[in-house]
């Protein structure tokens, strides 16, 4: 099968289209996934912000003026961003090929698209480019010279809120019904991998999700992880994880947080507090 935006223009040689991010981060690998539960991993290549000299340089600038991940590069030349539109991209350019993962009705779809939309402006993305604004999951892994212990613990709190919010919204097994959609490869990347292993190692919490506080999304992560794209969404994501940690990335977050007992850290507190309790 010739990839969407394979075919030679021009005259020109044909190239695949180019995926751009890196492995540990939440919104390239819920692309990653998408990729690899349609089968479709040898119409892309992989690429990282590095081989364009990084996100502050002009040549990746050029592709997205955001200077954040994933990028799309098509075959074309034309560079799409933003995770979600790239997903879609994606789901529409190979409709043909693998699972569908779109839902059958109008009213699932519209649910799936609000567990996305949750998950986007909520906990995984800042609405600006300065750095003193951080999304809601960079409590976790945002230096203390970004984030004030009162703003790192409002933003956790905030967390634990929208993580009630999504629990309200997933139907099951899967995010919207009985098979995988975009929703799942949203979410799973970043509350199957990134925050529970943040969470566990920053602020101590024994888990993220639990089935006693977050029955639905709890048996939705345990069917979504039988999935062989997750499983190796998380091979990929857990070795630049671990090198966060082993780097020490996190020892001034842990003394900022042990230095203001006075805010809300624990996973009771807040969920508690997510709960009007």
């Amino acid at each position: 099968m010739r990839g969407a935006d394979s075919s030679k223009s021009d005259g020109a040689t044909a190239t695949k289209p180019t995926l751009i991010g890196v492995p540990y981060g939440n919104n390239p690998s819920r692309a990653r996934m998408l990729i690899y539960h349609k089968g479709i991993e040898a119409e892309f290549d992989l690429k990282t912000p590095a081989d364009y000299g990084g996100l502050a340089a002009d040549a990746y600038r050029a592709l997205n003026p955001q200077g954040k991940m994933p990028v799309l590069l098509l075959g074309s030349g034309e560079a799409l961003y933003e995770a979600r539109v790239i997903t879609g991209y994606i789901l529409d350019a190979y409709a043909g090929t693998g699972p569908s993962m779109i839902p059958t009705s109008a009213k699932l779809r519209a649910r799936a698209q609000q567990i996305i939309a949750v998950h986007d402006l909520y906990i995984a993305s800042p609405n600006s480019l300065h750095p003193s604004v951080t999304s809601n999951q960079g409590c976790a892994y945002k230096s203390v010279e970004q984030v004030d212990a009162p703003n790192r613990s409002r933003k956790l709190s905030e967390v634990a809120t929208q993580l009630e919010v999504l629990e309200g919204l997933i139907i099951g097994p899967y995010a919207v019904g009985d098979e995988p959609t975009e929703a799942d490869m949203t979410l799973y990347p970043t509350l199957g991998v990134l925050l529970p292993y943040l969470v566990d190692r920053v602020f101590g919490w024994p888990c993220l999700l639990s089935s006693a506080d977050h029955p639905k999304l709890s048996a939705w992560l345990a069917t979504v992880e039988q999935l062989p794209a997750a499983l190796r969404i998380k091979q990929e994501m857990l070795p630049g994880l671990h090198e966060w940690e082993s780097s020490g990335r996190f020892d001034p977050i842990r003394a900022q947080i042990k230095a203001a007992p006075e805010l809300p850290w624990s996973r009771d507190q807040l969920v508690s507090k997510a709960r009007g309790a």
